[in-house]
């Protein structure tokens, strides 16, 4: 028996096991980035929200209807989606969304919200969270 024949099967064992373990790191790497880019999504649509709700507080759309327009800003990206419209998220729904209008002061955050990567799941509760100061209107 020569050498070669005693040690042909050692390669295929040793790319089997690198192959599984850049398989999982490649994995994570995809999960973290995901989840990154999920909540980045999620915090700039929460601050267009809350910025939405600033401007809007004082005028004759304040109430439910203001509610209703910041929750579908924050899930779909604009105030009133078409029937068809996705969320910026996966997963994420108009009751997600809380609206706090207090004085002086509007808060939008994420409640309840899970953020489902490749192999786990990321829970955000209360995050993110902005508040824009209630816009002056000018007397006139």
């Amino acid at each position: 028996m020569t050498r070669r024949n005693r040690e042909a099967g050692s390669l295929l064992i040793e790319f089997a096991g690198s192959l599984i373990v850049l398989s999982t790191l490649f994995a994570g790497i995809f999960q973290v980035g995901y989840a990154f880019y999920a909540y980045e999504n999620l915090v700039n649509a929460v601050r267009a929200g809350a910025r939405y709700a600033s401007l809007s507080s004082g005028s004759a759309a304040a109430g439910p209807a203001l509610e209703t327009s910041v929750r579908n800003l924050v899930v779909f990206g604009e105030t009133k989606p078409s029937a068809v419209a996705k969320p910026i998220v996966a997963g994420l729904r108009p009751e997600n969304v809380e609206l706090i209008v207090g004085p002086g002061v509007a808060t939008v955050s994420i409640r309840g919200f899970v953020i489902d990567s490749l192999f786990a799941k990321v829970r955000l509760d209360e995050r993110p969270t902005v508040s824009f100061p209630l816009a002056k209107r000018g007397t006139q």
